[in-house]
């Protein structure tokens, strides 16, 4: 069996390798994540990772894709639509929504999730901006680790709802010290092969 999260929103990233930036996100229950994944993995042309907390899985494949939309709402400092294209656009916005961010090079980082208030408090400081389900709070990636994420880029999916950001990673995505949260792949056999050789160095 795979193992998923006790959650009922787990989040499927499907991605095509041959075109990175290709790719679907879509939120599902636990029991039709299951059923999705287990269906997924019989596939012996789709390579699978999960992430640190078993509740969003990067799924890449050698398939067609019908991509997810993006509209770029600020970038460089600087907005790239005016006020009221971009509260047209928050108008969409459920309560709670993925956050997915993205390196330089289009690595995907890690996937959390947050609130209109963490978008519009990232459009101001220029770091990647989050809101802690669990403890009911916002919360900016790296504060206390320094591991920050330093953004290029915003943009908005509308269908589904989600942020994703394009940023400068410092130090690890992740809070077990990897460079991206996805750092372990399921094997056919349902085995875990670590991605990384060796966790991030702390920063001095």
């Amino acid at each position: 069996m795979i193992p998923i999260a006790s959650s009922d929103s787990i989040v499927l990233l499907e991605r095509s390798k041959s075109t990175p930036l290709y790719f679907s996100l879509k939120v599902l229950n636990r029991s039709s994540a299951e059923r999705e994944l287990s269906e997924l993995h019989k596939n012996p042309e789709i390579d699978l990772y999960t992430d640190c907390d078993e509740d969003t899985f990067l799924v890449m494949t050698n398939g067609n894709i019908k991509t997810d939309s993006w509209t770029s709402i600020w970038k460089s400092g600087s907005f790239s639509v005016d006020a009221a294209e971009l509260e047209s656009l928050l108008e969409k916005a459920p309560d709670m929504f993925p956050f997915l961010a993205l390196d330089e090079n289009d690595k995907e980082l890690m996937l959390a999730w947050g609130k209109i208030s963490s978008l519009r408090e990232a459009i101001v400081s220029g770091h990647g901006t989050y809101y802690s389900r669990s403890r009911n709070k916002p919360w900016v990636k790296g504060e206390e680790s320094g591991h920050l994420q330093n953004l290029n880029e915003i943009l908005i999916s509308l269908d589904p709802f989600y942020v994703l950001y394009k940023t400068k990673q410092i130090g690890a995505a992740c809070h077990t010290g990897y460079y991206s949260c996805f750092f372990r792949q399921i094997l056919s056999n349902e085995e875990v092969k670590f991605v990384y050789k060796d966790k991030v160095e702390g920063l001095k």
